[in-house]
């Protein structure tokens, strides 16, 4: 039999958990994935209690494999209406559909739809729509709804504003036929299209649906969207909007200054790689956006977003656009040293900066380290081609060596004297590595060797291969291997690391080809090192 002390440990422990307000389970609940809640709540009363809000909060439907429905019987649509049709209209689900917050409901895409031809098809995904209409209805505490894919007619709008308490609507691949003034009071409003539609209703029908007054973040992401968003909105005042994401292409571009004179407030300015805006000396004075702290986009607009305001961060797209095929281009590297030359003296509070498709450069860092003294964030992402050259990866380093700036005798010495330490091969007489890296290895040795500087505050450094320009053929880079932590040429990343962290001592996280490391005391306690998360 428990003894008394046995039990009444037992009883404080069940006390203290049982004391903690629910906001804190469901803030550790939010980590835990849909099957282990569905596990958790069959523990006790009291986790079948507190695991009801997350498990239910957010709801996912989709139309089986759209494949399915072109060359079989609609058997799964069918099933998935019977069960939508039973979790709907079943009392005993009504907490459940008071509980949940956020809806993403999947249609059939466009192109499948022009293609069904079986009644049988057609009457089940009518039943299936008309299940979601109803599901809006019943969902009274709905506040986000993301819809693919879903064609908005007289009747969803109406649905739509009947949701109380509805603040952001997220359309995907959706066609608004809807002509009723509906106006939604929105919080946030996004838009992404990725298929073409030739008839103009569609996009301006859309935006009838919203009030713009009340709008905080505006996501537009794409040409024709962004198009009919200036009609529409141009002239309103949007006092509110914080946060606005949009492609603006050339011809776009009075409309679109004229349009950033209503948003007073606006914070934070994100703009598609492939951005192209012309405007006259003064256009874009810093009482146009006075608030702006971020912006995200093309490094060549970057003078105009940057200059005289008080940006905190900064993500700068070194890509240009081949007019004729409409291909991404990278930026040579002269180019880009030159832009920053114009932007970084200007932008000194820059705390956090991504510069993307940039090659390593020895001129470009150091100009980094000059200028952001109070950079805390510094994320690059390379191009596998060094500068726009044309040189495959391997060559990135020895094209960077033969325009590096000699150094001093006492400099050689701790070169020299790091290299051994850590394991790098370098040329005696000049310090410079005798091995080709890749672009992602190339920073990270110069860097430890102390041949380029860092910001001295930098406190995560974020080393990747870009994304939007693979690797050239041949040119494949060799990643870092996970059991042993060395990467291409035998190197030692946590010895590498243990010698920047010497450098910059506020340095506490560096990613490197997708693999994050961290300066911690580990698991087990004792000293600071750097270990691989």
């Amino acid at each position: 039999m428990p003894s008394k002390d046995t039990l009444t440990t037992s009883s404080s422990m069940q006390l203290a958990y049982l004391s903690l307000p629910l906001e804190t389970w469901w803030e550790c609940l939010s980590y835990i994935s849909k099957k282990d809640l569905q596990r958790l709540r069959l523990v006790c009363r009291f986790f079948a209690r507190i695991c009801f809000k997350p498990l239910f909060e957010v709801l996912s439907w989709s139309v089986p494999n759209a494949d399915l429905l072109l060359w079989g019987p609609p058997i799964a649509l069918e099933d998935e209406v019977r069960g939508l049709y039973s979790f709907i209209t079943d009392d005993s689900a009504s907490d459940i559909h008071h509980t949940v917050r956020r809806l993403n409901f999947k249609g059939i895409d466009r192109g499948f739809r022009t293609c069904l031809r079986s009644p049988r098809i057609s009457a089940a995904y009518n039943s299936y729509l008309a299940l979601f209409r109803q599901a809006l209805a019943a969902f009274t505490a709905l506040r986000a709804l993301n819809l693919t894919a879903v064609t908005i007619d007289d009747k969803v709008a109406v649905s739509l504003q009947n949701l109380s308490f509805l603040s952001t609507l997220e359309l995907n691949d959706c066609e608004v036929f809807s002509t009723l003034p509906i106006q939604l009071p929105l919080c946030n409003f996004e838009v992404v299209s990725t298929w073409d539609c030739e008839d103009h209703k569609v996009t301006r029908g859309a935006l009838h649906l919203v009030a713009p007054q009340r709008l905080e973040w505006v996501v537009i992401a794409d040409d024709r969207w962004t198009s009919a968003l200036f009609s529409a909105w141009g002239n309103v005042p949007m006092s509110f909007l914080t946060r606005l994401t949009i492609r603006v292409q050339r011809g776009q571009s009075l409309s679109f200054l004229n349009f950033l004179r209503q948003c007073p407030r606006l914070d934070s300015l994100f703009l598609a790689p492939d951005s192209t805006l012309d405007y006259s000396d003064g256009a874009l004075s810093p009482t146009t956006v006075p608030n702006l702290r971020v912006y995200e986009g093309p490094l060549i607009l970057a003078h105009a977003f940057i200059i005289d305001r008080n940006i905190t961060s900064a993500r700068l797209d070194a890509i240009s656009v081949d007019d004729r095929s409409g291909s991404y281009i990278p930026m040579p590297t002269e180019s880009i040293i030159g832009v920053l030359e114009m932007t970084l003296p200007a932008a000194p509070h820059v705390r956090t900066l991504r510069l993307c498709e940039v090659c390593p450069s020895l001129p470009l860092l150091r100009l980094v380290a000059t200028h952001m003294r109070e950079l805390r964030t510094l994320e690059l992402r390379l191009t596998s081609d060094a500068g726009g050259t044309g040189l495959p990866p391997e060559e990135t380093s020895e094209s960077i060596s033969q325009s590096a700036v000699s150094i001093s005798a006492s400099e050689l010495e701790g070169v020299l004297c790091v290299a051994d330490h850590v394991g790098i091969p370098v040329d005696r007489l000049t310090g410079f590595p005798t091995e080709k890296y890749p672009p992602v290895e190339t920073v990270l040795v110069w860097a430890t060797l102390g041949l380029v500087d860092l910001p001295s505050f930098l406190e995560e450094l974020d080393i990747q291969l870009s994304d939007y320009f693979p690797p050239m053929k041949g040119g494949l880079i060799t990643s870092m291997s996970p059991s042993v932590g060395a990467c291409k040429g035998g190197l030692d990343v946590s010895r590498m690391l243990r010698n920047l962290s010497r450098r910059f001592t506020r340095l506490r996280s560096c990613t490197v080809n997708e693999q994050v490391w961290a300066f911690t005391a580990g698991d087990t306690g004792g000293a600071m090192d750097w270990v691989e998360i």
